[in-house]
Protein backbone atom coordinates (compact mmCIF):
# COMPACT_ATOMS: atom_id res chain seq x y z
CA UNK A 1 0.00 0.00 0.00
CA UNK A 2 3.09 2.40 1.09
CA UNK A 3 4.70 1.52 -2.31
CA UNK A 4 1.34 2.56 -3.82
CA UNK A 5 0.78 5.72 -2.64
CA UNK A 6 4.13 6.62 -3.33
CA UNK A 7 3.88 5.97 -6.91
CA UNK A 8 0.82 7.68 -7.52
CA UNK A 9 2.60 10.76 -5.48
CA UNK A 10 5.42 10.69 -8.37
CA UNK A 11 3.01 10.17 -11.18
CA UNK A 12 1.58 13.61 -10.17
CA UNK A 13 4.80 15.27 -9.20
CA UNK A 14 5.68 14.54 -12.82
CA UNK A 15 2.45 16.03 -13.91
CA UNK A 16 2.97 18.96 -12.35
CA UNK A 17 6.49 19.40 -12.78
CA UNK A 18 5.69 20.87 -16.95
CA UNK A 19 2.63 22.99 -16.19
CA UNK A 20 4.98 24.70 -13.60
CA UNK A 21 7.61 24.94 -15.51
CA UNK A 22 5.77 26.47 -18.21
CA UNK A 23 4.07 29.06 -15.84
CA UNK A 24 7.28 30.18 -14.71
CA UNK A 25 8.75 30.21 -18.48
CA UNK A 26 5.22 32.69 -19.07
CA UNK A 27 6.08 34.89 -15.76
CA UNK A 28 9.90 35.10 -16.84
CA UNK A 29 8.72 36.56 -20.06
CA UNK A 30 6.14 38.82 -18.71
CA UNK A 31 8.79 40.63 -16.40
CA UNK A 32 11.51 40.64 -19.11
CA UNK A 33 8.61 42.57 -21.71
CA UNK A 34 8.13 45.29 -18.48
CA UNK A 35 4.96 44.02 -17.91
CA UNK A 36 3.26 45.41 -14.14
CA UNK A 37 2.48 42.03 -12.35
CA UNK A 38 1.50 42.46 -8.61
CA UNK A 39 0.32 39.60 -6.04
CA UNK A 40 -2.86 39.36 -3.99
CA UNK A 41 -4.99 40.07 -6.77
CA UNK A 42 -8.62 38.93 -7.41
CA UNK A 43 -11.22 38.74 -10.22
CA UNK A 44 -15.03 38.45 -9.78
CA UNK A 45 -15.71 37.25 -13.35
CA UNK A 46 -19.42 38.39 -15.01
CA UNK A 47 -20.58 37.02 -17.87
CA UNK A 48 -23.53 38.49 -19.62
CA UNK A 49 -24.58 42.10 -20.11
CA UNK A 50 -27.21 42.30 -17.66
CA UNK A 51 -25.35 41.00 -14.45
CA UNK A 52 -22.31 43.28 -15.35
CA UNK A 53 -24.38 46.43 -15.61
CA UNK A 54 -26.54 45.48 -12.37
CA UNK A 55 -23.52 44.91 -10.82
CA UNK A 56 -21.77 48.12 -12.05
CA UNK A 57 -24.60 50.62 -10.61
CA UNK A 58 -24.66 48.91 -7.16
CA UNK A 59 -21.10 49.84 -7.47
CA UNK A 60 -21.28 53.21 -8.25
CA UNK A 61 -23.98 53.92 -5.50
CA UNK A 62 -21.46 53.21 -3.52
CA UNK A 63 -18.21 55.56 -5.22
CA UNK A 64 -17.07 58.39 -2.61
CA UNK A 65 -14.64 59.68 -3.92
CA UNK A 66 -13.90 59.50 -7.93
CA UNK A 67 -15.02 57.95 -10.75
CA UNK A 68 -13.07 57.11 -14.15
CA UNK A 69 -14.13 55.93 -17.20
CA UNK A 70 -12.74 54.97 -20.89
CA UNK A 71 -14.79 52.89 -23.18
CA UNK A 72 -15.24 52.80 -27.35
CA UNK A 73 -18.83 52.77 -27.54
CA UNK A 74 -21.30 54.51 -25.26
CA UNK A 75 -24.99 55.04 -27.10
CA UNK A 76 -27.19 57.44 -26.46
CA UNK A 77 -29.92 54.52 -25.67
CA UNK A 78 -31.75 53.25 -22.78
CA UNK A 79 -28.83 51.50 -20.74
CA UNK A 80 -26.41 54.85 -22.08
CA UNK A 81 -28.61 57.02 -20.60
CA UNK A 82 -29.08 55.19 -17.28
CA UNK A 83 -25.95 54.68 -16.90
CA UNK A 84 -25.30 58.74 -17.37
CA UNK A 85 -27.65 59.47 -14.98
CA UNK A 86 -26.58 56.97 -12.23
CA UNK A 87 -22.81 58.89 -12.90
CA UNK A 88 -25.16 62.32 -12.67
CA UNK A 89 -26.48 61.22 -9.41
CA UNK A 90 -22.69 60.53 -8.23
CA UNK A 91 -21.64 63.51 -9.45
CA UNK A 92 -24.53 65.22 -7.34
CA UNK A 93 -23.27 63.99 -4.24
CA UNK A 94 -19.21 65.36 -4.75
CA UNK A 95 -17.81 62.33 -6.25
CA UNK A 96 -15.58 63.59 -9.21
CA UNK A 97 -16.67 62.22 -12.56
CA UNK A 98 -14.41 61.56 -15.73
CA UNK A 99 -15.95 59.65 -18.70
CA UNK A 100 -13.18 59.40 -22.01
CA UNK A 101 -15.14 57.46 -25.04
CA UNK A 102 -13.36 57.42 -28.32
CA UNK A 103 -14.83 59.90 -30.46
CA UNK A 104 -14.51 57.75 -34.25
CA UNK A 105 -16.52 54.82 -32.00
CA UNK A 106 -19.67 56.93 -31.14
CA UNK A 107 -19.41 59.01 -34.09
CA UNK A 108 -22.09 58.48 -37.30
CA UNK A 109 -23.74 55.68 -35.03
CA UNK A 110 -27.68 55.12 -34.22
CA UNK A 111 -28.52 56.21 -31.86
CA UNK A 112 -26.03 59.33 -31.77
CA UNK A 113 -23.88 60.71 -29.14
CA UNK A 114 -23.89 63.82 -30.57
CA UNK A 115 -22.32 66.98 -28.95
CA UNK A 116 -25.27 68.33 -27.62
CA UNK A 117 -26.60 64.90 -25.91
CA UNK A 118 -22.97 65.53 -23.80
CA UNK A 119 -23.09 68.84 -23.15
CA UNK A 120 -26.58 67.74 -21.60
CA UNK A 121 -24.04 65.47 -18.71
CA UNK A 122 -21.75 67.78 -18.57
CA UNK A 123 -24.18 70.30 -17.06
CA UNK A 124 -24.42 68.03 -14.83
CA UNK A 125 -21.41 67.49 -13.48
CA UNK A 126 -20.00 65.12 -15.74
CA UNK A 127 -16.61 65.55 -16.73
CA UNK A 128 -17.23 64.29 -20.39
CA UNK A 129 -14.71 64.03 -23.53
CA UNK A 130 -14.52 62.02 -26.52
CA UNK A 131 -10.76 60.84 -27.33
CA UNK A 132 -9.32 62.36 -30.55
CA UNK A 133 -12.29 63.55 -32.18
CA UNK A 134 -11.91 63.35 -36.72
CA UNK A 135 -10.59 66.12 -37.89
CA UNK A 136 -8.81 67.03 -41.39
CA UNK A 137 -7.24 65.41 -43.06
CA UNK A 138 -8.63 63.22 -41.04
CA UNK A 139 -6.45 59.98 -42.31
CA UNK A 140 -4.01 60.84 -39.11
CA UNK A 141 -7.00 59.98 -37.00
CA UNK A 142 -8.50 56.83 -38.35
CA UNK A 143 -5.93 54.23 -36.83
CA UNK A 144 -5.02 54.49 -33.55
CA UNK A 145 -8.76 54.53 -31.65
CA UNK A 146 -9.11 53.92 -27.63
CA UNK A 147 -10.49 50.74 -27.89
CA UNK A 148 -9.98 50.01 -23.75
CA UNK A 149 -13.27 49.69 -21.61
CA UNK A 150 -12.95 50.33 -17.66
CA UNK A 151 -14.22 51.83 -14.82
CA UNK A 152 -12.55 52.66 -12.05
CA UNK A 153 -14.06 53.03 -8.62
CA UNK A 154 -12.28 54.59 -5.50
CA UNK A 155 -9.42 53.09 -6.30
CA UNK A 156 -10.80 50.00 -5.15
CA UNK A 157 -12.04 47.81 -8.13
CA UNK A 158 -12.09 47.97 -11.88
CA UNK A 159 -14.21 46.58 -14.35
CA UNK A 160 -12.94 45.72 -17.59
CA UNK A 161 -13.39 43.86 -20.56
CA UNK A 162 -15.13 42.88 -23.95
CA UNK A 163 -18.66 45.04 -22.57
CA UNK A 164 -19.24 48.41 -24.49
CA UNK A 165 -22.69 49.92 -23.12
CA UNK A 166 -25.35 49.20 -25.82
CA UNK A 167 -28.89 47.97 -25.44
CA UNK A 168 -27.64 45.12 -27.93
CA UNK A 169 -25.26 44.04 -25.25
CA UNK A 170 -28.55 43.18 -22.90
CA UNK A 171 -30.67 42.30 -25.87
CA UNK A 172 -28.64 40.63 -28.58
CA UNK A 173 -29.78 41.92 -32.37
CA UNK A 174 -32.19 40.06 -34.44
CA UNK A 175 -29.69 39.20 -37.07
CA UNK A 176 -27.00 37.42 -34.74
CA UNK A 177 -28.97 36.48 -32.33
CA UNK A 178 -27.80 36.73 -28.31
CA UNK A 179 -24.75 38.76 -27.56
CA UNK A 180 -22.35 36.89 -25.35
CA UNK A 181 -19.55 39.48 -23.49
CA UNK A 182 -17.57 38.54 -20.54
CA UNK A 183 -16.49 41.51 -18.01
CA UNK A 184 -14.64 41.34 -14.80
CA UNK A 185 -14.14 43.07 -11.66
CA UNK A 186 -10.64 43.31 -10.66
CA UNK A 187 -9.63 44.19 -7.02
CA UNK A 188 -6.07 44.45 -5.48
CA UNK A 189 -3.05 46.48 -6.17
CA UNK A 190 -3.78 45.61 -9.93
CA UNK A 191 -6.18 48.20 -10.06
CA UNK A 192 -3.21 51.08 -9.80
CA UNK A 193 -1.97 49.89 -13.21
CA UNK A 194 -5.25 50.71 -14.46
CA UNK A 195 -5.39 54.02 -13.28
CA UNK A 196 -2.51 54.96 -14.47
CA UNK A 197 -3.75 54.44 -17.35
CA UNK A 198 -6.23 56.20 -17.54
CA UNK A 199 -4.52 59.63 -15.92
CA UNK A 200 -1.88 59.46 -18.64
CA UNK A 201 -4.01 58.87 -21.67
CA UNK A 202 -6.80 61.87 -19.48
CA UNK A 203 -3.67 64.53 -19.62
CA UNK A 204 -3.18 63.99 -22.90
CA UNK A 205 -6.55 64.77 -23.97
CA UNK A 206 -7.35 67.36 -21.48
CA UNK A 207 -4.35 68.52 -19.87
CA UNK A 208 -5.69 67.83 -16.61
CA UNK A 209 -2.84 66.02 -14.50
CA UNK A 210 -4.54 63.78 -11.83
CA UNK A 211 -2.25 63.58 -8.79
CA UNK A 212 -2.15 60.29 -7.69
CA UNK A 213 -2.12 60.82 -3.78
CA UNK A 214 -4.91 63.11 -4.38
CA UNK A 215 -7.02 60.60 -6.62
CA UNK A 216 -6.83 57.69 -4.32
CA UNK A 217 -9.36 56.13 -1.96
CA UNK A 218 -8.10 56.15 1.89
CA UNK A 219 -9.66 52.71 1.79
CA UNK A 220 -7.78 51.43 -1.38
CA UNK A 221 -5.04 50.23 0.85
CA UNK A 222 -7.26 47.62 2.51
CA UNK A 223 -7.48 46.09 -1.05
CA UNK A 224 -3.52 46.21 -1.64
CA UNK A 225 -2.96 44.43 1.83
CA UNK A 226 -5.43 41.92 0.82
CA UNK A 227 -4.34 38.16 1.90
CA UNK A 228 -5.42 35.32 -0.82
CA UNK A 229 -5.83 36.60 -4.38
CA UNK A 230 -3.34 35.88 -7.17
CA UNK A 231 -0.70 37.14 -9.12
CA UNK A 232 -1.88 39.02 -11.89
CA UNK A 233 -0.31 41.13 -14.56
CA UNK A 234 -1.69 44.20 -16.73
CA UNK A 235 -0.37 44.04 -20.91
CA UNK A 236 -1.48 47.17 -22.17
CA UNK A 237 -1.36 48.42 -25.81
CA UNK A 238 -0.14 52.17 -26.42
CA UNK A 239 0.61 53.39 -30.12
CA UNK A 240 4.68 54.00 -30.50
CA UNK A 241 5.17 53.24 -27.18
CA UNK A 242 3.81 49.95 -26.17
CA UNK A 243 2.70 48.77 -29.81
CA UNK A 244 3.66 45.01 -29.33
CA UNK A 245 3.25 44.35 -25.89
CA UNK A 246 -0.58 42.36 -26.67
CA UNK A 247 1.20 40.86 -29.62
CA UNK A 248 4.30 39.20 -27.22
CA UNK A 249 1.52 38.56 -24.30
CA UNK A 250 -0.02 35.88 -26.52
CA UNK A 251 2.80 34.40 -28.66
CA UNK A 252 4.79 33.76 -25.30
CA UNK A 253 1.30 32.32 -23.71
CA UNK A 254 1.17 30.14 -27.14
CA UNK A 255 4.67 29.39 -26.92
CA UNK A 256 4.61 28.18 -24.00
CA UNK A 257 1.33 26.21 -23.82
CA UNK A 258 1.83 22.46 -22.98
CA UNK A 259 -1.36 20.75 -22.88
CA UNK A 260 -4.50 23.00 -24.02
CA UNK A 261 -5.20 26.46 -24.82
CA UNK A 262 -8.88 27.96 -25.48
CA UNK A 263 -10.08 31.00 -26.89
CA UNK A 264 -13.17 33.25 -27.26
CA UNK A 265 -12.97 35.81 -29.61
CA UNK A 266 -15.07 37.89 -32.07
CA UNK A 267 -12.50 38.86 -34.65
CA UNK A 268 -9.43 35.83 -35.59
CA UNK A 269 -7.80 37.61 -38.22
CA UNK A 270 -4.63 37.03 -37.46
CA UNK A 271 -1.45 39.25 -37.52
CA UNK A 272 1.56 37.19 -39.19
CA UNK A 273 3.49 36.94 -35.70
CA UNK A 274 0.41 35.46 -33.75
CA UNK A 275 -0.62 33.05 -36.68
CA UNK A 276 2.56 31.71 -36.78
CA UNK A 277 2.37 30.92 -32.87
CA UNK A 278 -1.10 29.34 -33.37
CA UNK A 279 0.54 26.63 -35.91
CA UNK A 280 3.29 26.08 -33.91
CA UNK A 281 1.06 25.31 -30.84
CA UNK A 282 -0.71 23.09 -33.14
CA UNK A 283 1.90 21.16 -34.50
CA UNK A 284 3.41 20.05 -31.23
CA UNK A 285 0.29 18.59 -30.34
CA UNK A 286 -1.27 21.29 -27.63
CA UNK A 287 -5.56 21.06 -28.16
CA UNK A 288 -6.42 24.50 -29.37
CA UNK A 289 -9.89 24.87 -29.55
CA UNK A 290 -11.62 28.00 -30.69
CA UNK A 291 -14.83 30.13 -29.88
CA UNK A 292 -17.08 32.30 -31.75
CA UNK A 293 -19.98 32.76 -32.96
CA UNK A 294 -20.99 31.59 -36.83
CA UNK A 295 -22.54 35.13 -38.16
CA UNK A 296 -20.05 37.77 -37.27
CA UNK A 297 -21.54 41.57 -36.76
CA UNK A 298 -19.90 42.89 -40.34
CA UNK A 299 -19.81 40.92 -43.28
CA UNK A 300 -15.70 41.46 -43.70
CA UNK A 301 -14.72 40.72 -40.05
CA UNK A 302 -17.13 37.25 -40.47
CA UNK A 303 -15.45 35.98 -44.04
CA UNK A 304 -12.17 36.91 -42.61
CA UNK A 305 -12.51 35.11 -39.91
CA UNK A 306 -13.99 31.97 -41.07
CA UNK A 307 -11.27 32.03 -43.38
CA UNK A 308 -8.68 31.91 -40.79
CA UNK A 309 -10.36 29.75 -38.34
CA UNK A 310 -11.01 27.23 -41.06
CA UNK A 311 -7.36 27.30 -42.14
CA UNK A 312 -6.42 26.55 -38.34
CA UNK A 313 -9.12 23.96 -37.99
CA UNK A 314 -7.19 22.28 -40.78
CA UNK A 315 -4.43 21.65 -39.35
CA UNK A 316 -6.09 20.61 -36.40
CA UNK A 317 -7.19 23.41 -33.71
CA UNK A 318 -11.14 22.41 -32.62
CA UNK A 319 -13.27 25.21 -34.00
CA UNK A 320 -16.76 25.82 -32.00
CA UNK A 321 -19.18 27.73 -34.06
CA UNK A 322 -22.43 29.08 -32.13
CA UNK A 323 -25.62 29.61 -33.99
CA UNK A 324 -27.43 31.52 -31.16
CA UNK A 325 -24.94 33.46 -30.37
CA UNK A 326 -22.48 36.12 -31.41
CA UNK A 327 -19.26 36.07 -28.91
CA UNK A 328 -18.01 39.45 -28.33
CA UNK A 329 -15.64 37.78 -25.78
CA UNK A 330 -11.81 38.47 -25.63
CA UNK A 331 -10.59 35.16 -23.24
CA UNK A 332 -7.79 33.13 -23.51
CA UNK A 333 -7.39 30.13 -20.61
CA UNK A 334 -3.50 28.54 -21.21
CA UNK A 335 -3.80 25.19 -19.44
CA UNK A 336 -6.09 25.59 -17.14
CA UNK A 337 -3.29 27.49 -14.92
CA UNK A 338 -3.79 31.10 -16.43
CA UNK A 339 -6.47 33.21 -18.35
CA UNK A 340 -6.90 36.62 -19.15
CA UNK A 341 -9.80 38.59 -19.62
CA UNK A 342 -9.47 41.91 -21.43
CA UNK A 343 -10.80 44.45 -24.75
CA UNK A 344 -7.97 43.06 -27.10
CA UNK A 345 -9.59 41.21 -30.39
CA UNK A 346 -7.26 38.67 -32.32
CA UNK A 347 -7.04 40.70 -35.66
CA UNK A 348 -4.74 44.08 -36.69
CA UNK A 349 -7.28 46.49 -34.97
CA UNK A 350 -6.17 45.41 -31.66
CA UNK A 351 -2.66 43.99 -31.97
CA UNK A 352 -1.19 46.79 -34.07
CA UNK A 353 -3.53 49.94 -33.84
CA UNK A 354 -5.52 50.54 -31.31
CA UNK A 355 -5.29 51.39 -27.19
CA UNK A 356 -6.10 47.90 -25.18
CA UNK A 357 -5.48 46.20 -21.93
CA UNK A 358 -5.59 42.55 -21.12
CA UNK A 359 -5.03 41.28 -17.51
CA UNK A 360 -3.84 37.99 -17.17
CA UNK A 361 -3.94 36.09 -14.18
CA UNK A 362 -1.70 32.69 -12.80
CA UNK A 363 -4.67 30.73 -11.37
CA UNK A 364 -6.19 27.44 -11.71
CA UNK A 365 -9.67 28.98 -9.61
CA UNK A 366 -10.20 31.39 -12.58
CA UNK A 367 -9.58 28.77 -15.19
CA UNK A 368 -12.19 26.43 -14.31
CA UNK A 369 -15.09 29.59 -13.60
CA UNK A 370 -13.86 30.70 -17.61
CA UNK A 371 -13.85 26.58 -18.55
CA UNK A 372 -17.09 26.16 -17.58
CA UNK A 373 -18.37 29.23 -19.25
CA UNK A 374 -16.45 27.52 -22.62
CA UNK A 375 -18.27 24.55 -21.87
CA UNK A 376 -22.06 25.55 -21.18
CA UNK A 377 -21.63 27.25 -24.87
CA UNK A 378 -20.24 24.67 -27.04
CA UNK A 379 -23.76 23.25 -26.01
CA UNK A 380 -24.95 25.43 -29.15
CA UNK A 381 -22.21 24.99 -30.99
CA UNK A 382 -20.90 23.09 -34.04
CA UNK A 383 -17.49 22.17 -34.51
CA UNK A 384 -15.96 23.15 -38.15
CA UNK A 385 -14.86 20.94 -40.42
CA UNK A 386 -13.56 20.19 -44.02
CA UNK A 387 -16.78 18.39 -44.43
CA UNK A 388 -19.11 21.06 -43.48
CA UNK A 389 -17.31 24.35 -44.61
CA UNK A 390 -19.42 24.74 -47.45
CA UNK A 391 -22.62 23.92 -45.99
CA UNK A 392 -21.92 26.56 -42.95
CA UNK A 393 -20.75 29.32 -45.59
CA UNK A 394 -21.78 29.77 -48.92
CA UNK A 395 -19.53 30.18 -52.06
CA UNK A 396 -20.21 33.93 -51.91
CA UNK A 397 -18.79 34.74 -48.26
CA UNK A 398 -16.19 31.59 -49.13
CA UNK A 399 -14.82 33.77 -52.04
CA UNK A 400 -14.76 37.19 -50.08
CA UNK A 401 -13.06 35.78 -47.36
CA UNK A 402 -10.25 34.53 -49.79
CA UNK A 403 -9.99 38.35 -51.23
CA UNK A 404 -9.64 39.79 -47.37
CA UNK A 405 -6.02 38.00 -47.12
CA UNK A 406 -4.63 41.25 -48.61
CA UNK A 407 -6.01 43.41 -46.46
CA UNK A 408 -6.11 41.55 -43.52
CA UNK A 409 -3.15 43.34 -41.92
CA UNK A 410 -5.45 46.88 -41.30
CA UNK A 411 -8.92 44.66 -40.50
Amino acid sequence: MRIFVILSILALLQCLVPAQAQVSRIRQDFIGYGFPGHEHCSMRILPGAKAMFLDLETALAKAKHYVHIEYYKWYNDSIGRHLLDVLAECASRGVQVRLMYDAFGNSGKAPAFTREFAEQYKARGIRMVGFDPMRFPYVNHALHRLHRKMVIIDGRMVYTGGMNVADYYIHGKPELGKWGDMNAVLTGPIVEEYQRLFADLWYRECGEKLDERAYRSPDARLYEEQQGGYEAFVVDREPGKKSARIRQSYISCLDNAQKRVRIINPYVILVSSVRKALRRCIERGVEVEILLGHKGDNLISEVGTAREVYNLARRGAKVWLCKECFHHDKVMIVDDSLCTVGTANLDARSLSFDYEVNAYFFSPEYCTQLNEYFNRHLNSAVMLTEDNWKELYPRSKRRLGWWTKGIRGIL
